[in-house]
């Protein structure tokens, strides 16, 4: 019982800290916890669903998504169109659009960003989207080479004006090769390499965000390095007071690791005016305060709940103790990845280079088992890689399902068989089936996982294995090296489109661990690539789905990923309106949500206001 109190006192206590300082002046009309701080709010430079959050609230793109339907809807942009080849989009802006500060936003702050994302100089994340406009990964690549030759040279001959010199080539060079053009203030039109039908979503996403050219470059953020010849940001205009935006909300306060305080943009005007005058963000990174903190009272709403005592909440709800721990399937696939290579790193011939023996170890795992009894967080048990029903138009294959004499039949195709009746599968030179090596990430559930899955193909297959757990760093360099026979993996999509999941499996893909290289799917992915028919290229996009998740197995999907968060819903299970409810709140698998459009709900409101149904 005493450790019980202390482990509550101490609770307390870390509540008391992160709550520290922010009780002054009227609560904001929602407050929510993220389980880490914002990282940047550069556009090009982020990637975190923390910092994207903000981002959609402060800076507005050329256009958003209805982030229930996922159809695009006018932002910045107030029209478009596109050329009857779909290759030449032009976006008009809509008049009276600026910035926080009063100046215009104009078609050449967009240009800016979108060259900020090709720049290897800025290193982003998603720079790879950009490579569907034209020029964009020549270009990317010309600026490369560039850095390359002025790394080699003298000391005497890296200087100031050489840095200068050299960027003024690559302004001339992204002039010349990239099709991104700004026609006047207020005409952005841009050229991409092939049909992109997914293009105007890609739109909506952050790195595509514009940014205020003229406060990024001002000479205190800006400024070439004569030893690199690189392009130099410092990022003091990304945080207040500097930082100027274009979306609803503008970022009044900015309490690093503590909290980010927004307020709405009195300078405004386009369609998606923030309904809360004032919102906050609260970091609480220990996972128990952060439930603590909710339950109290401190926050409407936990975006990101990861305790380690999911299930028992869970459980609390199914038996309708609490109405305020939600979970929803989203936009992302656990699973293992089989090593398709020819040999091990380590020399030894690789059992998994076999499609055969990969649907055989694919057929021998119950997933509903593992989601029930091993995961018991609600997970849905997934046999194909593009989470179902996310992809408007797309048709999911069926998969391999969990099938054991199937699974004995696929090994024993593919030479290994039990011949001597001990138990074991041997080849035909009466070799054992190797010891299968899984290897994992330590930390959460995944050894759990890994020893559910060598005990099932233990009991189904007759193999024997081992598991191995390594932290982060040493995991991925491992993968890297392919020094692996199974490695667990997840895979998030970043775009509504099938290519989001299956660009991984193209041969040289950047995320393709795996070393999968098959011509036929290959072909499959460049005839899609080149197919102008909307529907025609989704059929091809479906088949190599199916080849992947069917035939060629090069990862075994295990389930899809659900994102836990809290808050009291908007109405209750007899459709009563729930007071302090959160409304607004997406429930697509994508899982965007817009800040502007939340709002609590308060007492006797007997439904959505006017500016919630917007």
């Amino acid at each position: 019982m005493g450790r019980v109190v202390v482990v509550v006192l101490v609770l307390l206590g870390m509540l008391a800290a992160a709550m520290a300082g922010d009780r002054r002046g009227p609560r904001p009309d929602l407050v929510y916890i993220q389980p880490a701080d914002v990282n940047t709010l550069d556009p090009q430079r982020m990637s975190h669903h923390q910092d994207m959050l903000i981002c959609y609230a402060i800076f507005e793109p050329l256009v958003v998504w209805d982030n229930e339907t996922f159809e695009v809807q006018p932002a910045l942009a107030e029209r478009w169109e596109s050329s009857s080849d779909g290759l030449t989009w032009t976006f008009y802006l809509r008049e009276g659009a600026c910035w926080s500060n009063g100046d215009p936003v104009s078609a050449e702050d967009v240009r800016f960003a979108w060259q900020r994302a090709l720049l290897p100089d800025t290193a982003a994340d998603y720079t790879a989207l950009f490579f569907r406009i034209r020029g964009g990964e020549s270009f990317f690549r010309f600026r490369s080479a560039q850095l390359e030759e002025y790394a080699k040279r003298p000391d005497r001959e890296r200087t100031a004006d050489a840095a200068r010199a050299m960027w003024t080539d690559a302004q001339r060079a992204f002039s010349e090769m990239v099709g991104i053009q700004a026609l006047d203030e207020r005409t952005l039109r841009v050229t991409l390499e092939r049909p992109t039908p997914y293009f105007l979503d890609l739109c909506a996403f952050a790195s595509f965000h514009p940014v205020h050219r003229a406060t990024v470059t001002d000479p205190r953020w800006w400024s070439l390095e004569p030893e690199t010849g690189r392009v130099r940001e410092r990022f003091g205009w990304t945080k207040p007071p500097h930082l100027v935006c274009n979306g609803p909300y503008i970022v009044a306060d900015w309490r690093f690791k503590r909290r980010i305080d927004l307020q709405r943009n009195a300078l405004y005007d386009g369609p998606h005016r923030g309904i809360c005058d004032r919102i906050r963000a609260l970091t609480i990174t220990d996972d128990n305060t952060g439930l603590l903190a909710f339950e109290t009272g401190a926050a409407d709403w936990h975006t990101d709940l990861r305790v380690a005592f999911m299930g028992d909440l869970l459980d609390q709800k199914r038996r309708g103790e609490r109405d305020d721990i939600q979970f929803m399937p989203v936009f992302g696939t656990a699973f293992w990845s089989f090593n398709c290579e020819d040999r091990l790193a380590d020399g030894r011939p690789n059992p998994f280079r076999d499609p055969a023996v990969r649907r055989a170890f694919a057929r021998a795992v119950d997933k509903q088992l593992i989601v029930n009894a091993v995961m018991r967080r609600g997970e849905q048990a997934t046999n194909v890689f593009i989470p179902p029903g996310s992809i408007p138009g797309f048709r999911s294959p069926a998969g391999l399902s969990f099938d054991p004499e199937a699974a004995r039949a696929e090994l024993a195709a593919a030479g290994w068989v039990d011949r001597d009746g001990d138990g074991r599968r041997e080849n035909e030179r009466g070799e054992p089936f190797p010891t299968v090596e899984l290897l994992y990430t330590t930390g959460g559930y995944h050894k759990d996982v890994a020893l559910a899955l060598g005990g099932m193909w233990e009991r189904h297959l007759g193999v024997r294995f081992t598991a191995s757990g390594r932290d982060p760093k040493a995991f991925k360099d491992a993968l890297r090296r392919r020094d692996y026979m199974l490695a667990r993996g997840a895979w998030y999509g970043d775009y509504g489109d099938p290519t989001t999941f299956l660009d991984v499996h193209r041969t040289g893909d950047g995320n393709n661990d795996r070393g999968y290289s098959n011509p036929k799917y290959d072909e499959l992915m460049r005839r899609a690539d080149h197919e102008p028919d909307a529907a025609a290229r989704m059929r091809l996009l479906e088949e190599a789905e199916r080849m992947t998740m069917e035939e060629e197995l090069p990862l075994l999907p295990l389930f899809q990923f659900n994102w836990y968060s809290l808050y009291r819903p908007e109405r209750d299970a007899a459709g009563r309106p729930v007071e302090g409810g959160v409304r607004g709140l997406s429930t697509h698998p994508r899982n965007v949500q817009y800040l502007w459009k939340l709002q609590l709900v308060e007492a006797g409101d007997a439904g959505a206001s006017a500016e919630a149904r917007r």
